[in-house]
């Protein structure tokens, strides 16, 4: 894959900044939006949808866009201006580039994160696709917001969502705040342990993305290597890092009164498939935890 010209809206934060640097080594033509001022020989292009700036230049030729906008989900406490913040952050910028398409007459492909947790939490047995509906709870609505925003593109061109699950680097993101008390021997798992867990490694979701170009994807993808248990995910971890477990698990309650409504992250989960993607032709390069920990932990 090369020579297309590739605009992408948050190339600097955990996910962006490796595809940017991936995109780039196969021959692409890669131009980051940015709230800082412009810097076209470096690639940078300034933006700012909540004050209608945008440096046209960005738009000149663009083939694909890559939209990975939106506050962190899990950064701060969910007051009632938080959560208006997670949904504006995401679907704002969003209709923004959207405002822009006729200017992008060679567009072809328009790629979103998205997020996996959209089907709800209600049925801990269900393997979901992404047929299935959308859930009734919070993030699920931010989720279905986020792809509605994601879908004004579909008029124009195709338009892949890419439902991301735990995202695992050292880097940033869950991880280090998971492997933080392991490493520190207050290593447990939390809540119940039983609530699943999908993830997958930084490195599978850059491919993912490229892979979404490559094989000129539509629609929408499960993005998750597999599922396990919070309990099994804490001790592969664990093992992974050469340190036992010997706590309790830490209970619901505690993690509700430390972190409100956001708590939910941690203690509710759901299991996806990923059958999508691979029949599709992907294939994961860190296919099971072991294989993830080793490539974060010990290459």
């Amino acid at each position: 894959m090369t020579g297309k010209i590739i605009l992408i809206a948050g190339g600097t934060g955990l996910v962006g900044t490796p595809l940017v640097a991936t995109l780039k080594q196969s021959g692409n033509t890669v131009r980051v939006l940015s709230r800082k001022p412009s810097n076209h020989n470096n690639g940078i292009f300034h933006w700012d949808p909540s004050k209608n700036e945008m440096d046209e230049n960005a738009l000149e030729g663009v083939t694909h866009i890559i939209n990975l906008a939106g506050v962190g989900i899990a950064d701060k406490r969910w007051t009632d201006k938080r959560k208006q913040d997670i949904i504006q952050s995401r679907v704002v910028p969003t209709q923004f580039l959207f405002s822009f398409v006729s200017k992008m007459p060679n567009l072809e492909q328009y790629i979103s994160a998205s997020g996996i947790n959209c089907y709800g939490y209600d049925n801990y047995e269900k393997c979901y696709v992404e047929s299935d509906s959308f859930g009734t709870d919070y993030l699920s609505q931010v989720v279905h917001k986020w792809e509605q925003s994601a879908d004004l593109f579909s008029s124009v061109c195709k338009v892949v969502k890419l439902r991301i699950s735990v995202v695992l680097t050292n880097k940033g993101g869950a991880l280090p705040k998971i492997a933080q008390p392991i490493k520190m021997y207050f290593g447990t798992a939390l809540g119940s342990g039983k609530q699943w867990m999908p993830w997958i490694s930084l490195h599978d979701l850059v491919r993912m993305f490229v892979f979404s170009i490559e094989h000129n994807l539509d629609g929408a993808y499960n993005a998750l290597s597999d599922v396990k248990t919070n309990k099994e995910f804490t001790k592969i971890l664990a093992k992974s890092l050469n340190k036992p477990l010997w706590l309790p698990n830490a209970p619901a309650f505690v993690l509700k009164l430390v972190f409100g409504e956001m708590a939910s992250v941690v203690l509710d989960g759901l299991q996806a498939s990923n059958k999508k993607i691979t029949e599709a032709g992907f294939v994961f390069n860190d296919p099971s935890l072991k294989a993830a920990f080793d490539r974060i932990y010990h290459n």
